[in-house]
């Protein structure tokens, strides 16, 4: 096991999960003095030793390539390389792709980035727009820069990237946003006037994208002062004002959209919904400076960056903290986040769940057991067999969390490992698809070759799968002219495994692969969204509740939290569900629940209009208990509570006291003779056979307690109890 541990070793505990760091390529062939370009578009050209304090940088997503130009608003010292700017790209390792002059008699540059095809973006000063062509990086359509802001609007103040456009705040503090950058001809358009005055200042911005806002367009959030605006197109919204958060100086939106990481002025760190409805954890931070830069590490830690220092902060616990001595950029990616420095590239994301349960330290899960058997196999050891012994049960799920760790480590060596304890496992396990152990292998042979450092394209499992998914996608279109649009809709879907198209599969109504991708996801909260929406659908505007029950049962996460929620709130539906489904007994716990309901609520104890309900309530349980074979009890015990009930009632309303419905039948066989009405007391004897020697002992005692001796005199005479003088003896001393 002394491997495990050096693994676990590399590991830093952030709360109650592990993170690594992992160094992918370094040195990177920029850090040495100069470089030169050779490959397509290169053109011989000199490259010198960059320097990102120096440059505008940007990366593309999945491990893509990094575009660089020199920052002319800084004062740079000049080696080898040329005077006049010019524009590179490198490999994700650091090897040279391409260089080309900076197009001259242009504003000046204020942003780079990717668009999701991999088109260069650059945004000028003024407001105007300029794509590049890889991997030549030529200017394309053409070399003049596409417009985006109005006439007289001021220039860029501050722009925001996603993948598919771009938002941008004038000078004038107008916000512009454009989603179809990508084309030839793009259509900005200005979102509602935010309302901000001369006075006021834009302290940062955010953007949700429009994938995650119910209109389907972009949501931008704007610190101001002591508040939050929320803009879009149809108006503008003041968010969290009860929070009293005060002046946010720096922000950034998961990757699912659902929360936003806010520095305040005072140096705490927020995370709050997007919504702004609660502070859901907040973390002093040593420093009330804004960090340089802050992003999302996942959905389980946010990544602060101040020169020399970046801060890993959990929603518990003590923050991680990471040193450098020279700058970095902070590349965001679907599980993780990429660090560029000068001299490294640098992947730093959450222990997945199957590494932690094999190198685990001191985990005996059956995955560390599996790995630990074949070592001993390697090594000719008999435990080996001991090992495969304990877990002969749990086979399975040993063998795929070792196949699924080889798929997120990025060492091949220690690839081997894993999938040799898996093959240790297979050799005792029939019944595993072998397909999925052949379909890792052939993953991870795609894998090493990309991420080689001429290739330089450190992809991650999880990025493969989403640009395999993507790629399929856009081959899939191209190719399907003849296709209906609803056909070819459905497909696309079918093989998507993100869960972002989840409300679109709800728009055209493909309720039963929703609920099995929210399923798929593990998110409560979208299993409900879903169970919701298709209730609404299907149980109420078509009133077909069966097909809804039909739907769910055969999902048993969805049919605990739809019965989890109904036992709350809609009783009705959950017994319903109970009779379509065949759980007799279940839905007649259910009934006595609900007159167990009746009995405590305040109206029935002055005797009487709730209690025909409840025990028509009683007898429907009585009823569907009956047609069990397994709840003979039950039956017979709902039938004399109804019988006990029924009884009672009619005494109450036959001496007008409300002091029977309740009580036990003892109690009201005492409570009949103490009050001298002996006939019903001895129909109640009848009615529930109770046995004479409790008959004597209940009168004896109801008798004693109202003091009425001469008529337990008169009862004592009149023949031998069934218990002997020693009950009156006792009563008497």
């Amino acid at each position: 096991m002394s491997s495990s541990v050096s693994v676990a070793a590399e590991w830093d505990l952030l709360s109650d999960r592990f993170y690594r760091r992992i160094t992918l390529y370094s040195p990177l062939p920029w850090s040495a003095p100069a470089t030169t370009a050779t490959s397509s578009g290169g053109g011989g050209a000199v490259i010198g030793r960059l320097d990102l304090s120096t440059h505008i940088v940007a990366a593309a997503p999945f491990g893509g390539p990094i575009a660089a130009v020199r920052d002319d608003s800084k004062i740079v010292q000049l080696h080898s390389e040329p005077s006049r700017r010019r524009l590179l790209l490198f490999t994700s390792s650091g090897h040279p792709i391409a260089s080309a002059p900076w197009p001259p008699l242009l504003a000046r540059l204020h942003s780079l980035a990717f668009s999701s095809s991999l088109s260069l973006l650059a945004l000028l000063s003024d407001g105007s727009l300029l794509r590049f062509r890889l991997p030549d990086l030529q200017p394309s359509p053409s070399s003049s820069p596409v417009p985006l802001l109005p006439p007289a609007s001021g220039g860029v103040a501050d722009a925001v990237f996603w993948g598919g456009g771009i938002a941008v705040l004038t000078e004038d503090n107008r916000i512009v946003v454009t989603t179809d950058i990508e084309s030839a001809d793009p259509h900005p358009r200005e979102l509602a006037d935010p309302g901000i005055v001369d006075e006021e200042q834009v302290l940062c911005m955010a953007v949700v994208e429009p994938q995650f806002v119910m209109s389907g367009s972009p949501e931008v959030l704007l610190a101001v002062g002591d508040r939050v605006l929320a803009v879009d197109e149809d108006g503008v919204q003041v968010l969290g004002e009860e929070l009293e958060i005060g002046p946010v100086q720096k922000m950034a939106v998961s990757p699912n959209g659902k929360l936003l990481a806010a520095f305040a002025h005072d140096g705490r760190l927020l995370v709050i919904p997007t919504d702004f409805s609660r502070i859901i954890f907040e973390y002093e931070c040593d420093s009330a400076l804004p960090p340089d830069q802050i992003a999302w590490c996942g959905l389980d830690s946010v990544l602060l960056y101040w020169p020399e220092v970046l801060l890993m902060v959990g929603p518990n616990g003590d923050p991680v903290q990471y040193n450098y001595d020279e700058p970095i950029k902070l590349i965001p990616e679907c599980d993780g986040v990429r660090i560029l420095s000068n001299s490294s590239m640098e992947f730093l994301h959450r222990v997945p769940d199957s590494t932690t349960l094999i190198f685990g330290i001191g985990s005996m899960s059956p995955a560390a057991l599996l790995y630990d058997a074949r070592d001993h196999y390697d090594r000719q050891s008999a435990k080996a067999y001991d090992n495969y012994q304990l877990i002969s049960s749990s086979l399975p799920e040993a063998i795929e969390a070792c196949i699924d760790a080889a798929g997120h480590e990025f060492d091949a060596s220690r690839q081997r490992t894993l999938l040799r304890a898996a093959t240790y496992g297979l050799a005792f396990c029939s019944r595993f698809p072998h397909e999925r152990f052949q379909e890792m292998c052939k993953t991870l042979r795609v894998l090493n070759a990309v991420r080689d450092p001429e290739i330089g394209m450190p992809l991650t499992i999880q990025q493969y799968k989403e640009v395999v998914i993507m790629h399929w996608a856009c081959e899939k279109i191209t190719a399907s002219d003849t296709i209906p649009d609803t056909v070819l809709l459905e497909g696309l879907l079918d093989k998507d495994m993100s869960y972002s198209s989840i409300p679109l599969l709800l728009s055209i109504d493909e309720q039963d692969k929703a609920l099995s991708k929210a399923i798929e996801s593990g998110d409560t909260d979208l299993v409900y969204l879903v169970l919701f929406h298709i209730w609404q659908k299907v149980a109420v505007e078509k009133n077909a509740p069966l097909d809804f029950f039909g739907l769910i049962n055969a999902r048993p996460l969805a049919r605990d939290l739809f019965m989890a929620y109904a036992r709350h709130s809609k009783h009705e539906a959950l017994k319903d569900f109970f009779l379509s489904t065949g759980r007799l007994q279940d839905a007649a716990f259910l009934l006595l629940k609900e007159s167990r309901e009746l009995e405590r609520n305040p109206v029935a104890s002055k005797g009487s209009p709730l209690h025909g309900p409840q025990i028509r309530l009683i007898e429907q349980a009585h009823r569907l208990f009956a047609e069990t074979k397994e709840h003979v009890f039950e039956s017979k015990a709902s039938e004399e509570h109804a019988k006990l009930l029924r009884s009672q009632h009619e005494l109450e309303v036959s001496t007008k006291q409300a002091i029977f419905v309740g009580s036990s039948v003892s109690d009201t066989i005492k409570t009949c003779i103490a009050m001298g009405n002996e006939r019903a007391a001895l129909k109640v004897k009848s009615e529930f056979k109770v046995p004479d020697k409790r008959w004597y002992w209940l009168k004896t005692c109801a008798l004693a307690t109202v003091g009425n001796w001469d008529a337990l005199e008169k009862f004592a005479k009149e023949k031998r109890p069934p218990g002997g003088k020693f009950v009156y003896i006792s009563l008497y001393s």
